[in-house]
């Protein structure tokens, strides 16, 4: 018997905590309990990466049991659990699967799940219209992925005012995501946001697939967290910034660690912008895709601005017209293709990450460099520039320019104080291909690094030649390891000469480059120039004869230092022109 005295205890124990479970099982989110599961669906056949779940790449998902929303002007079809229509809107409540299409003439999809809720909502053939407030608002979830389906064309065209609530809310886009959202798939959606911004996210944005076209009163894409782009085609015009990341910061005010970055590893973006084409206060990083960024040419608008830094990984970007190119304490470039056709800087590294002084001067031309100048680069070296700058000097040792391989072309016919690659810390090129040509008018300098401040100009490997006004010209520091030289013609030399560089001994052509912009300085450098050599300087018909006897040496008609002289020079001889 004492065996079981306590049977009755223990029966009603188990049945408690049977029901307990239950009560939890079935309604656990709505309890604030998260389920702990992987972001990826191991069937869908996708590979998580260090920037994309797999979820995030599976833009070709199924499920039968989806449930399933069709549109129907004003009314709305709802087949399955997790939404319902009320009002004019479609409300999703769980997380699952939900396919929609149709159109909407006045109402909008909400999410308002669980914080713990994954939503998928594949758009199929769809287009809503809201008058007073957003076409696609997701109030809760933990993220949720927009996926256009393919062959799909789907587009959200928000009102040109909205209601009092929703200004109250600070809901301000055609979509407006409080979390994480993904857009994938293969199809295509236009977003028209014509009360402010086209999408407005306050955490991350990710974007890997589909053909996404956004117009926007205020700003194209606006982000409070990350942006990061794979395999899509997106189109982006604005009235203001084309993208603005603003990152998440901490109760001192300071940018939270990893947050406002921008990522881009392959498909095309192309953004026409009044302001910023793209501006991050986080690092921006271009591994891969095709990049054609235009904006107004007011002072202060950039191709690429960031607070943190630039870096080129791959892929092909053209600033096809703005005021400064890139813009940043640090610009990085490691590979790919770089072109930039500004009306005043093409690269500047300073702490304000772009300059605030310079005037733009005119009309700007997109002319190209002939493919055919010299390659006759040699393999890129991985250097780690020093602090840089004299004791005491932030800003050299905070801002710099960094080239280790890839092409950056710089061409600027119409600017009267611009500069190429502009630095107020420190260059270093250690590889790859530099073209820069400003045009021969006012203090254009193809070269301009903080020497003032204790910066260098160095480099060890690569190809360069940059052209631009002689009055401010710089060369290459003599702490470089490859020999460079600086040629001064004060008279100027026409647009669309070509230099040639050729070895005085054997004529073997070292560089030939057509310049598009006049110039009266050239700088030349490749890993075939060496010291105690003679070369033939040939700009146009003109020749001159020269012998290498520095690691940086100069040359031609104009006064060394000094205001109207070559600076940063060192150790050379300038002989007269004959």
């Amino acid at each position: 018997m004492s065996t079981h005295k306590h049977i009755d205890f223990i029966c009603v124990a188990v049945l408690f905590c049977t029901l307990l479970v239950t009560v939890l099982f079935m309604n656990g989110e709505a309890l604030g309990i998260k389920v702990i599961a992987a972001d990826d669906d191991p069937d869908s056949g996708y590979t998580a990466t260090d920037h994309f779940t797999g979820n995030d790449q599976n833009g070709d998902w199924k499920d039968p049991n989806a449930t399933v929303i069709t549109l129907k002007g004003d009314s709305i079809s709802v087949s399955g659990g997790g939404a319902y229509a009320y009002d004019g809107d479609v409300i999703i409540t769980n997380a699952g699967h939900f396919i929609l299409s149709g159109s909407l003439s006045d109402g909008s999809i909400i999410v308002d799940a669980y914080a713990s809720s994954k939503v998928w909502i594949k758009l199929d053939g769809m287009d809503i219209h809201c008058q007073d407030g957003p076409c696609l608002r997701i109030e809760k979830a933990k993220k949720v992925f927009l996926t256009l389906a393919g062959g799909s064309e789907n587009s959200f065209t928000d009102g040109g005012s909205y209601s009092e609530e929703m200004i109250t809310q600070g809901i301000r886009a055609a979509i407006c995501a409080d979390d994480d959202l993904t857009i994938n798939g293969s199809g295509s959606l236009t977003v028209k946001g014509k009360y402010r911004h086209g999408i407005d996210c306050n955490d991350d944005l990710v974007i890997t697939g589909g053909t996404l076209t956004v117009n926007a009163v205020k700003d194209g894409l606006h982000i409070n967290n990350n942006l990061r782009i794979m395999a899509a085609q997106i189109t982006i015009e604005a009235e203001d910034d084309g993208i603005l990341i603003q990152g998440k910061t901490g109760d001192d005010g300071s940018l939270t660690e990893g947050s406002g970055y921008f990522y881009m590893e392959s498909g095309s973006l192309s953004v026409e912008a009044e302001d910023e084409a793209i501006k991050a206060y986080g690092a921006v990083t271009v591994a891969g895709g095709t990049l054609e960024l235009r904006t107004d040419i007011g002072q202060g608008h950039h191709g690429i601005k960031s607070d943190t830094s630039i870096t080129v990984d791959g892929g092909s970007i053209s600033v096809l017209q703005s005021y400064e190119g890139f813009a940043a304490p640090a610009i990085t470039v490691n590979d790919g293709e770089v072109a930039v056709y500004p009306y005043d800087d093409g690269f500047n590294a300073s702490a304000g990450g772009g300059d605030s002084f310079s005037m733009p001067g005119g009309q700007g031309g997109t002319g190209t460099f002939d493919a055919s100048a010299s390659a006759n680069s040699q393999d890129s070296t991985d250097m780690t520039p020093p602090e840089g700058g004299a004791a005491g000097s932030e800003t050299s040792q905070s801002c710099g320019i960094t080239i280790n391989g890839g092409s950056v072309t710089i061409i600027n016919k119409s600017g009267s104080d611009a500069d190429g690659l502009d630095s107020n810390g420190s260059i270093y090129i250690n590889g790859g291909t530099v073209l820069v040509s400003l045009v021969n008018n006012g203090n254009n300098c193809a070269l301009d690094y903080g020497s003032e401040s204790g910066g260098v100009c160095e480099i060890t490997g690569g190809t360069v030649i940059a052209a631009g006004n002689y009055s401010m010209a710089e060369g290459f520091s003599e702490g470089s390891s490859q020999c460079s030289l600086l040629y001064i013609v004060s008279e100027g030399v026409p647009a669309g000469t070509t230099v040639k560089l050729v070895s005085a001994s054997d004529e073997t052509v070292l560089l030939e480059q057509k310049v598009p912009a006049s110039f009266s300085a050239i700088v030349l450098s490749c890993p075939e120039i060496r010291q105690g050599e003679s070369y033939r300087i040939w700009c146009g018909d003109s020749c001159e004869e020269i012998t290498i006897d520095s690691v940086s040496s100069s040359f031609g008609d104009a006064v060394s230092g000094g205001f109207n002289g070559p600076q940063g020079q060192g150790g050379g001889r300038q002989p007269g022109r004959p």
